[in-house]
């Protein structure tokens, strides 16, 4: 079968096809053929050699939609030719496997693309909305990054929960976060929201790249509030509050994430911006990974057939 990948780090252009063997499932999986993968910040970083072991050929990818073409031999939750979404590895080959607590049907009415480009950036939004943020209903919840993947989705799945949300975003993408559910909208590049939003947030969410400006989220939340981040490292402050780092755990299982974002998405209750549409080869691969180089608006996803 065809894969893409690479045998050393560096710029998109060390992508290359391989033909690879098909695997085969094991009791609890299934065999999925890809329709539709969906490209992520961190395999951008894992190419260029930000972090990561690398394997030859190093096949990456996690986020696959496909059809069911096999089903082990202990699975009754799947059929063959079933269209489901899945967490996975080794995501950029025409088949990939799907572990049972990882993987959701796709409900009718919800394309491949768009389920492509929900399953990391859901995944990691639902987990720090429910999990690590226990958000509830009338909280004020101030979202930095709110026009991004993770944080657009943590915007709807909050709203949902009858929190109060504030985005927070770059002047141009006003319109659209406030669309998403945002009662109120700021723009970073026009004003501090660290002195606008000084005390305001129950529960502060950064899911800006890198979980930049930690000194900016102590200033937003209330005393006693919680900051969820996706920075590695806590603040010092004096300031009575819950810090809480973002990271993959089991104790919310992929399955049960998926799930719940894709049954909002069916229910016309969360909804994901896919920027860019790529072909299922190494160009589109290349070009995929350029873009997340780039400033770009809008989920990539890789299209096949």
């Amino acid at each position: 079968m065809k894969a893409y990948g690479y045998e050393k780090h560096g710029t998109p252009d060390v992508f290359q096809e391989y033909d690879v063997p098909k695997p085969e499932p094991a009791s609890n999986q299934v065999l999925i053929k890809t329709i539709a993968i969906g490209l992520n910040n961190r395999e951008r970083a894992e190419r260029s050699g930000g972090f990561g072991t690398l394997s030859t050929p190093n096949i990456p990818g996690r986020d696959v939609v496909g059809e069911v073409v096999e089903v082990g031999d202990r699975v009754d939750q799947f059929v063959v030719g079933e269209l489901v979404m899945t967490h996975t590895e080794h995501g950029y080959a025409e088949f990939v496997l799907g572990d049972l607590d990882a993987t959701v049907g796709v409900p009718d009415g919800i394309t491949p693309t768009r389920a492509a480009g929900l399953i990391t950036p859901g995944l990691t939004a639902y987990k720090a909305v429910k999990y690590f943020g226990d958000i509830q209903s009338g909280q004020t919840v101030i979202v930095k990054g709110a026009s991004g993947g993770v944080g657009s989705l943590a915007v709807q799945i909050a709203t949902n929960l009858g929190a109060t949300v504030i985005g927070i975003a770059s002047s141009h993408n006003e319109d659209y976060v406030k669309s998403i559910g945002a009662t109120k909208f700021v723009a970073y590049d026009q004003t501090d929201p660290a002195i606008e939003l000084a005390d305001t947030g129950d529960v502060v969410l950064n899911s800006a790249m890198n979980g930049a400006g930690t000194d900016d989220d102590v200033k937003m939340v209330k005393p006693n509030g919680t900051i969820v981040s996706v920075a590695h490292n806590s603040p010092t402050t004096d300031k009575p509050l819950n810090f809480v780092h973002v990271y993959p755990t089991d104790a919310m299982t992929d399955r049960e994430a998926l799930q719940a974002v894709i049954d909002l998405m069916r229910d016309g209750k969360l909804d994901i911006n896919i920027g860019y549409k790529l072909p299922f080869d190494r160009e589109g691969f290349v070009k995929g990974h350029q873009l997340l180089e780039e400033k770009h608006d809008g989920r990539v996803v890789i299209v096949a057939g």
